[in-house]
């Protein structure tokens, strides 16, 4: 379970399809039944044909009235201007930089054209000539400079507003808030828009300082000229802070709150429906739906539970198949949630009849059948009993279907458990029917009176579990390939020697295809003898050394009194016979096999060491590397893996064995494993000393009955 939670995306997905669940439930759920056909028929512009009377008290909100108090609070705020103090800080520089270079200019005694083209050059775009030439020509230069530098402070001072063109509309009309850094500090004031001086108002407010400085016509024109030049907009509108103070005054708004007794007449028959009537009843039938929601709420208790369950059964290590995948998890995540819509659909279609009207729309042997031939029967049982919980808040707890689903659930996952072949899934769906149709009849006893809605009920029944036998014969192998899953059904076909890649193995490598087979009856007999996958365990014997079909002649199994090896360094060997790893994960890729054989065939060899090459080249110099002539696998990370592992040392190990009597074979066997425990090569795979002990008593067996003919059993002599 802890699994479940630490995988984030996994997490996620299990919220997602609760809110799902939520909002169906609301919308679908029986919660929502009665609200619905209370105000059945009733539109706006229609008459009324019945009177609509309010089944109990009920508190709701006006939206209209809360929407127009919300309307109304957002008005009496603030939109926020911040005070650029850079803005400021770089049009006062800028002024300053042209009174100095103007000043040096005149100290200099430059000439006036001279002075205008330098002063052009270094402030580019932005005086006229005319202007230049007047400040220039004029005696009181300093004054001017001084008297324009003081009006342009007292502007930037005040602020030269940026008007946004539009998101001003929904903020109050009259005041405005600004914001500026003092002393490391924001201060804040409130300001009317009539203050407010953008850069349309400049001319005005110089002009208005110019007159109470009582300067001179001709001073006053450069003064104004000047500011006018390097006047720019320092304050901006702060939309981020202003929505945020919207967003703030919208969640503080409290709704408009209206109370409906008990019986009261909302409205009469015979009534012209009016929009502002059916609004006050939309209001009306969701505060009633809202109100109903305590079934609802307990029923999404219930399937909290149910997924409470399923992360801890998921969590444990208890199926065939490896029900830890996220596929898998994912895949019945999401059944369960589109089982869970069907259940509310089939609710909707009850009369009140019958208490399992609509059912028969609800495909559970396909949903658990498919669970069962994916991950085995102990999941299918469990999956029966969560979409039974899952069944009852969607079905306002009927148990009619909660025993229907749990029941046919577990019968599905019986059948569709011995079935061996997809030929004997048809076979189950007929039995599949006939118990869906007896149960049904089992169920609806009590309504026997009822005699005909009861026989066509479980005829539906039986035709559903029918249906969905067929349905699992043609979901099941696009699931399988889909999701690359090793079912028993996709295993037994990958086990048929027949299959065209072990056809080529044959072919290519006629030893190493007669190794496979004798590893495979090895390591289904080690995988039987403690309880592992021993379907699984054959299939990646039989493809464990594909990889040998690149360059079969490179292995004992494969030669003809002639090695290769003879004429090659050792390093250039075991670089060789690495390879078949890397090769057979290859073709195993390219074929589809499932993730579990690929692993078994990648971790058949771990890391160990290739000792007989590396001994050859350690001989030759001293200075060789173990990693250079180790396989370039992981150690087994399953017990199929393990014991394939196993069996495929043991079965070449033993072909060198002279005169194979038991003890010696059990003596070999016991070596050959301790050796792979002492190298770490089964750390990872789980295997406990007892599954070794009876691993190492399977292959006894079997190597036994191969070397029947050449054993010489303790007491007996050899001729």
């Amino acid at each position: 379970m802890n699994k479940l939670i630490k995988d984030s995306f996994i997490f996620w997905n299990i919220l997602a399809c609760i809110l799902l669940a939520s909002v169906l439930l609301a919308l679908l759920g029986p919660g929502a039944n009665a609200v619905r056909r209370n105000f059945e028929g009733i539109e706006p512009g229609k008459i009324a044909d019945r009177d609509i009377v309010a089944g109990k008290d009920v508190f709701y909100i006006d939206t209209e009235a809360t929407r127009l108090r919300i309307e109304a609070e957002e008005r009496l705020v603030l939109p926020v201007f911040q005070m650029d103090e850079q803005a400021s800080l770089r049009i006062t520089r800028q002024f300053q930089d042209f009174r100095n270079a103007f000043k040096d200019l005149v100290s200099d005694d430059v000439s006036a054209e001279s002075s205008i083209l330098m002063l052009q050059s270094k402030f580019p775009g932005i005086f006229s000539k005319t202007l230049l030439a007047s400040l220039l020509s004029m005696p009181l230069k300093s004054q001017a400079l001084v008297y324009a530098e003081d009006i342009l402070q007292n502007l930037l001072s005040a602020g030269i507003v940026l008007l946004p063109s539009e998101g001003l509309a929904t903020f109050n009309q009259d005041y405005y808030e600004l914001r500026r850094l003092i002393n490391n500090k924001i201060e804040s004031e409130q300001r009317a828009f009539s203050t407010m001086v953008t850069k349309e108002d400049i001319p005005e407010q110089i002009n208005r300082e110019i007159s109470e400085k009582h300067l001179s016509r001709q001073l006053g024109s450069i003064v104004s000229g000047l500011v006018q030049t390097f006047a720019q907009e320092n304050v901006f509108f702060d939309e981020t802070a202003s929505k945020a103070r919207i967003k703030a005054v919208r969640n503080k708004v409290e709704p408009v709150k209206r109370a409906i007794g008990r019986n009261e007449i909302l409205v009469r028959k015979g009534e012209m429906v009016t929009p502002e009537t059916f609004a006050r009843l939309q209001a009306i039938r969701n505060a009633a739906s809202r109100a109903d929601f305590g079934l609802v709420f307990g029923g999404l208790g219930l399937l909290g539970i149910a997924a409470f369950i399923s992360a801890i059964l998921l969590g444990k290590n208890v199926y065939p198949v490896a029900v830890g995948d996220r596929k898998i998890i994912l895949m019945a995540l999401y059944s369960a949630t589109l089982f869970f819509i069907l259940i509310l659909v089939a609710a909707r279609l009850t009369t009140g009849q019958l208490p399992l009207e609509g059912s028969f729309i609800i495909p559970v042997s396909l949903f658990v059948g498919i669970g069962t031939a994916i991950s085995g029967q102990t999941f299918g049982y469990t999956y029966s009993l969560i979409l039974g919980l899952v069944s009852a808040p969607a079905s306002n707890l009927n148990p009619h279907f909660l025993m229907f689903i749990l029941l046919s659930g577990i019968f599905a996952s019986f059948m569709i458990s011995i079935s061996k072949t997809r030929l004997a899934l048809v076979r189950a769906s007929f039995f599949q029917a006939l118990f869906q149709g007896l149960l049904t009849l089992v169920l609806l006893l009590p309504y026997a009176g009822k005699f005909q809605l009861v026989a066509g009920l479980s005829f539906l029944q039986a035709l559903n579990g029918f249906l969905s036998g067929a349905l699992i014969l043609a979901i099941l192998p696009v699931i399988e390939q889909g999701l690359n899953i090793p079912t028993r059904f996709r295993l037994l076909e990958l086990s048929d020697v027949n299959a065209p890649a072990l056809k080529e193995l044959l072919t290519q490598a006629p030893g190493t295809y007669s190794h496979s087979l004798n590893v495979a009856n090895l390591a289904e007999a080690g995988a039987e003898a403690i309880g592992a996958n021993a379907l699984l365990a054959r299939v990646g014997a039989y493809y464990h050394d594909i990889g040998k079909i690149e360059q079969p002649e490179y292995f004992v199994e494969n030669q003809k009194g002639v090695n290769k090896h003879d004429d090659i360094n050792p390093r250039l060997s075991a670089t060789v016979i690495r390879s078949h790893v890397k090769f057979g994960v290859e073709r195993a890729k390219a074929l589809r096999l499932p993730k579990e054989v690929i692993e078994i065939i990648a971790e058949h060899h771990g890391d160990s060491v290739i000792s007989w090459f590396y001994e050859k080249a350690k001989a030759e110099d001293e200075a060789v590397r173990k990693e250079d002539f180790s396989y370039p696998g992981e150690p087994p990370k399953s017990k199929e893996a393990g014991i394939v592992m196993i069996a495929d040392t043991v079965e070449a190990a033993t072909r060198t064995l002279k005169k194979p009597t038991v003890p010696r074979l059990e003596q070999q066997i016991r070596q050959l494993i301790l050796d792979k425990v002492e190298a770490g090569q089964l750390d990872n795979c789980s295997l406990t000393i007892k599954d070794l002990e009876s691993i190492r008593h399977a292959f006894t067996r079997i190597l036994a009955g191969q070397f029947h003919s050449r054993i010489e059993y303790p007491k007996q002599k050899e001729n």
